[in-house]
């Protein structure tokens, strides 16, 4: 059966600039299992048309991408019967709402899934959508497959399909939570191959991803899982609060094969806690030194500081790191610990910035400001820790202003406190700006 994966189009404020490209990774990893048994197709729409910006909304925000009307020609030429569009953040769900309409306005007997974060903090607000057929709550390669195959075999017998919500005779039926995948060593690695790399290289040489080195870099993905209770944090809502790791010599064959097939020695490395498990951490290096693969990388998504120390930060340095980034969130130690529940010493950022810049790894922070208990003082201090920080040998500073996404303890603390707007919605989630 055909099967098309979109990446719609990404809407940003003007006030930005122009918007950067990235690797969809969850549309990556569903094309890999899906691939063994049915015909992919991708169409990353933001990659394959990233120099076409269109101005929307009174010319205050960007649409980067493919026109709705080559995203329906590809697929009126390909023929799928089944259409997944990724909506990773809320920000971005109008446009994937708008892409899914299209669709089936030019062709309504196809049937359309979405998967990503916003789908799974609101599987019903996206049923709502007449054009959607299914919702993918959590992890969505299996349930992705099960359901290609549930439409190919005609069965129709979807609340067999683990982690689904959909609409039947007028009522939301949602079927039992999938499992998270224990194993992550069991999945393929993502299908760059169905992506437009090429597009992106070239891209990326031109708007870099904000806070990465300059070169063009490949994104990877080695853990999933975080069991610490940031109330701002979504992502335990797709990936969980156990954490897994795909083993060391996994990770590094990934590695392998992205330098041989695309020539490239620059890894962005996506997990939110590389470092969690730190015999792993010192294995994954030790391969990269042993192989010889002569790569540099970064953790762009931050990594724990109270999980480095000198020995291994000078292991990292010399397997080719070359920037990580911290997150203290805040420069005040009770924020950190009741308000935010980050749960992270202040004093181990302190050492962990200082012995990065003592190996000569690039080290950035981020910070929230205005989180719900925070005062005008504590947000004095924790600028004053930042520049303690510079001090120290940090370089790079992202302070984002506190963000009630769905799903988040947040954005409950928000709700019954009635601190949201009458005007919030998903659009303005899509005007948050990082204070760099």
């Amino acid at each position: 059966m055909h099967v098309c994966l979109i990446n719609p189009p990404r809407i940003q404020p003007k006030a930005w600039g122009k918007p950067s490209v990235y690797q969809p990774m969850d549309i990556a990893y569903v094309a890999a299992v899906l691939e063994k048994n049915h015909t992919v197709l991708v169409i990353d729409v933001p990659n394959e048309g990233w120099e076409l910006l269109e101005e929307i909304e009174g010319g205050g925000k960007y649409r980067q991408g493919l026109s709705n009307t080559e995203i329906v020609a590809r697929i009126q030429k390909f023929q799928p019967k089944l259409v997944v569009i990724s909506v990773p953040y809320s920000g971005w769900a109008t446009a994937a709402f708008d892409v899914a309409k299209t669709i089936k306005t030019a062709q309504p007997h196809l049937k359309i899934a979405l998967i990503g974060l916003h789908a799974s903090s609101r599987p019903t607000q996206c049923l709502t959508q007449t054009n959607v057929d299914f919702v993918v709550t959590g992890e969505p390669e299996i349930t992705i497959l099960e359901l290609a195959n549930t439409i190919e075999n005609e069965t129709q017998n979807f609340k067999e399909v683990k982690g689904l919500s959909f609409i039947e005779n007028n009522q939301i039926v949602t079927t039992t939570l999938r499992p998270f995948i224990e194993d992550l060593d069991t999945l393929p690695f993502p299908a760059r191959h169905l992506l437009p790399m090429k597009e992106f290289f070239e891209a990326a040489k031109k708007i870099p991803i904000s806070g990465n080195l300059k070169k063009p870099s490949i994104r990877m993905l080695t853990t999933r899982g975080c069991p610490y209770g940031c109330v701002f944090c979504s992502n335990h809502i797709t990936m969980g609060r156990k954490w897994r790791a795909r083993s060391a010599e996994n990770v590094v064959a990934e590695i392998e094969q992205i330098v041989k097939t695309y020539g490239k020695h620059q890894i962005d490395f996506l997990d939110d806690n590389i470092a969690f498990n730190r015999e792993r951490l010192v294995k994954i290096c030790n391969l990269l030194i042993e192989k010889r693969l002569n790569v540099e990388w970064c953790t762009p998504n931050g990594v724990r500081a109270d999980a480095l120390d000198p020995q291994l930060l000078t292991l990292m340095h010399k397997a080719g790191c070359k920037k990580i980034l911290v997150a203290p969130e805040s420069g005040v130690q009770h924020i950190v610990d009741e308000v935010l529940k980050k749960k992270q010493n202040l004093q181990r950022v302190e050492e962990a910035v200082a012995a990065a810049h003592k190996v000569g790894i690039k080290v950035g922070c981020f910070f929230i400001l205005g989180m719900i208990g925070e005062t005008k003082e504590d947000m004095k201090q924790t600028i004053q820790f930042a520049h303690k920080l510079r001090r120290l040998g940090a370089e790079y500073f992202y302070f984002s202003y506190a963000t009630p996404l769905y799903g988040t303890e947040l954005y409950r603390q928000a709700k019954e406190g009635n601190y949201l707007t009458n005007n919030f919605s998903d659009d303005a989630l899509s005007a948050v700006q990082p204070l760099i």
